[in-house]
């Protein structure tokens, strides 16, 4: 798929994704009502010194705080101010990082001056931080939510594009006194990554280990070089126990196992796999216990 049709491909994810999560049972995302002033922000600690931030029901946003810096995973859609909203909880330097290259998790990249990410996602990420992408989201946003018009960033330019560079397998964020390592995980996208802490047990995932994950887009690896991905996070499973998703609640470790077994019932043919309609097209949907996995037919195996 050439970029100006995946640029159309993907114009309707920012919002449908909300809507997404909550039919597939990833986090329950009703219309939110909404008063003159209220921030289109919400946030709350979960685990020590990190806050999850609610990108108003699209996403979880990560805030992680260090003795000398604090971790931004992610940047959400984009369409209010990330950034000031970050300086009410922290008053830190903030390192910005993004999982993986979608618009929910990389559209906010422009409040930013540096930016880190995996090389293999930078082409999506250009694509969905452009001005003409952040335009569209933000009459998105306005359509859908126009109590908060006001509070919406409605002009950037090309100047205002961060540094983005790179991070793979190993490079490790010390914000002083706390380590997050990056992990790669490819699948959802080729350059999706994971953050591991290591000493407070914690793993925030991207869109990697949620109960539905989608393996049917443009871009997705196919589910055997999921399952490898799967397999290779399952053991460094000692080094943690609480997943972090982008989407949904906290999950404990063995959310993973299920997440194998599904994938491997797949490749088997033990799961033919149920028809499951999206607003991003068409694609079979498997289930074991808590784990779901929507998957183009066509991309099962290496090829």
């Amino acid at each position: 798929m050439k970029q100006d049709v995946r640029f159309v491909f993907y114009t309707g994810l920012v919002f449908l994704l909300a809507v997404f999560s909550c039919k597939e049972n990833q986090s329950r995302v009703e219309k939110i009502p909404v008063y003159e002033g209220q921030s289109w922000f919400s946030s709350k600690l979960i685990a020590d010194k990190v806050w999850c931030i609610n990108d108003h029901g699209s996403d979880n946003i990560y805030l992680v705080e260090g003795e000398k810096q604090a971790l931004l995973i992610d940047t959400g859609i984009g369409v209010a101010d990330l950034a000031s909203y970050v300086k009410t909880i922290t008053k830190l330097p903030v390192i910005v990082v993004n999982t993986h290259g979608h618009p929910d998790h990389a559209g906010g990249n422009f409040q930013f001056s540096k930016v880190y990410a995996h090389p293999l996602d930078f082409e999506l990420i250009k694509i969905f931080t452009s001005k003409e992408y952040h335009d569209n989201s933000v009459q998105r946003a306005i359509n859908e939510y126009p109590n908060f018009e006001s509070s919406f960033i409605k002009e950037i330019s090309t100047s205002e594009e961060p540094v983005i560079s790179p991070v793979q397998a190993g490079f490790v964020f010390d914000l002083g006194n706390r380590k997050l390592e990056v992990v790669e995980v490819p699948g959802h996208t080729k350059g999706s990554i994971a953050l591991l802490d290591t000493e407070n047990k914690l793993l925030f995932t991207g869109d990697n280990n949620n109960t539905l994950v989608w393996l049917f887009l443009d871009g997705c690896l196919p589910i055997e070089s999921y399952l490898q991905t799967l397999e290779k996070l399952n053991q460094r499973s000692g080094e943690f126990e609480k997943i972090l998703p982008e989407h949904g609640d906290v999950l404990d470790k063995l959310f993973i196992n299920e997440q194998i077994i599904c994938a491997k019932n797949i490749i088997s043919g033990e799961c033919q796999g149920e028809k499951y309609e999206s607003f991003a097209g068409s694609a079979l949907l498997c289930r074991y216990k808590r784990a779901g996995i929507a998957y183009n037919p066509d991309n099962i195996h290496i090829k």
